[in-house]
């Protein structure tokens, strides 16, 4: 009777995962552990619905113990695999995604995850194996296609053949994957029409309102004021653990974030939501959203929050600051310096035309949905530069480092003496090998990042000028 229950549930339990429902679902996940605690499909679905949720730890926790009652179950070992890798603990993360393999070789799912966190651990040819063997275990995988792609060995023929016979929803990625490879093939004009129609199909399928997004970047500068800066100066947390890293998607920021993380005193986090999360806990009873309420914020809020932020960051053994690159946070620059007053921040500019372009060339694995149309992508970037304008105006001089990355890749050690001397640390020559750093990069700049520093990607929006031309037009406002 127990046993029928407890299935019942778990049944339930997986309706409601794939309604959304994530929270039902873990109740019933849970009450359905209550009556058979040993049921590894409620153990196993139970740490899918907690890392969605953003409790990676106790996805690990339930995973964990699904592996430990059922050893042989592959599926637990690809989600262990997955949640490990959110946790920045790559090396287990392959272990147990190479378990998987071996328990069900002939799983491609499998096979591309552990593609996945090969190249985010920098093992890129190991990488190459995986995604192939996936791709020959599923010929039509379009993730597994762009992922061969974004590191140079997608193979044209075969993307022809995928897409001739692809689902509606599969053909942005294997469009995306051809344009990449057309590009580095040298066919400039056949891989900006396949990028045009990878956008044009992947834009259809969002809901997304670039006028509402520009008054949400608007809004924020008009909160936070001079006014609010005067009145809660110096009031956050003086922790000068977090370094903040921010700036466009395809601008640099990574590349920054791995000069600053070589630091031996250094953790890179990447693109973690720890702020992102925050804010969206904060608000009064009325439901106000950010930023209205921080217009009400008073110097005990800045500091608690400002505590609650460190709090939630991850422990480094061995290492007194971290990075924290999240692509949101240039939305959140004032309230950083709100509730932490002494947390460098640094933020990285290039050229509008080359981050359109390479972000016309790029599909994200969530968000950014200005970056699927050239039009609003500059109408994006004319927001984000007037909120950027505005930080300039209000902030105390010098409290945020800017630098360009043309700089940057034309004179790497004088910039990042710059960098590394805003961020308090003294310099250390590591910083300059940061390309033969072992840390784990979830960005799609994770194959770029390992190769010494070159000019080749500036001006590169010329070479498409043509095709380029709504960008061009739309950014001169």
């Amino acid at each position: 009777m127990a046993s029928g229950d407890a299935t019942s549930l778990y049944n339930q339990g997986v309706v409601l995962r794939d309604q959304g429902r994530l929270e039902e679902a873990e109740a019933a996940f849970r009450q359905a552990l209550e009556l058979e605690p040993r049921h590894v499909f409620a153990l196993n679905n139970l740490g899918i619905v907690l890392q969605r949720l953003g409790r990676p730890i106790e996805a690990e926790a339930a995973l964990r113990q699904a592996v430990t009652v059922k050893p042989g179950h592959a599926r637990a070992h690809v989600n262990l695999g997955n949640v490990l890798l959110d946790l920045g603990r790559t090396a287990e993360a392959i272990a147990s995604l190479e378990r998987a393999c071996a328990l069900d070789p002939g799983n491609p799912k499998a096979a591309y995850n552990l593609g996945i966190a090969l190249q985010y651990a920098g093992r890129l040819d190991a990488s190459v194996n995986a995604l192939r063997r996936s791709v020959a275990l599923k010929p039509d995988y379009a993730d597994a296609h762009y992922a061969l792609a974004r590191q140079g060995a997608a193979d044209a023929a075969g993307l022809q053949a995928a897409l001739a016979g692809a689902e509606v929803e599969d053909r942005p990625a294997l469009l995306f994957a051809l344009a990449n490879t057309l590009e580095r093939q040298g066919d400039d004009d056949g891989g900006f029409a396949a990028l045009t129609q990878a956008n044009l199909l992947h834009r259809a399928g969002l809901d997304f309102d670039i006028g509402a997004a520009e008054a949400f970047l608007a809004s924020i500068g008009e909160t936070f004021d001079s006014r609010l800066f005067g009145r809660l100066r110096d009031a956050g947390d003086p922790s000068t653990r977090p370094i903040f890293i921010i700036g466009m998607p395809r601008s640099g920021t990574t590349l920054v974030e791995q000069i600053v993380s070589a630091h031996p005193e250094v953790e890179g986090l990447g693109e973690i939501d720890t702020l992102g999360r925050l804010v969206g806990g904060v608000g009064p009873s009325d439901g106000a959203a950010f930023p209205a309420w921080a217009a009400d914020l008073s110097s005990a809020d800045c500091r608690a929050l400002g505590q609650r932020y460190l709090a939630r960051l991850p422990p480094t053994p061995g290492k007194d600051r971290v990075t924290d690159k999240a692509i949101a946070n240039l939305q959140y620059v004032g309230l950083i310096d709100l509730i932490l007053p002494r947390a460098p921040i640094i933020h990285v500019r290039r050229d509008p035309r080359d981050v359109g372009l390479s972000c016309y060339f790029t599909r994200f694995s969530t968000g950014l949905e200005y970056a699927y149309d050239l039009v609003e992508f500059a109408r994006y970037w004319c927001a984000y530069d007037a909120l950027m304008a505005h930080w300039r105006e209000v902030l105390p001089e010098h409290r945020m480092l800017e630098i360009a990355y043309e700089d940057l890749v034309l004179d790497l050690e004088g910039v990042a003496r710059r960098l590394i001397g805003h961020c308090g640390l003294t310099w250390d020559s590591a910083c300059l090998d940061f390309h033969t750093s072992g840390r784990t990069v979830k960005t799609a700049s994770a194959a770029q990042v390992r190769r010494p520093v070159h000019s080749n990607s500036v001006g590169r929006w010329r070479r498409f000028e043509g095709g380029l031309r709504p960008l061009l037009e739309a950014l001169k406002g």
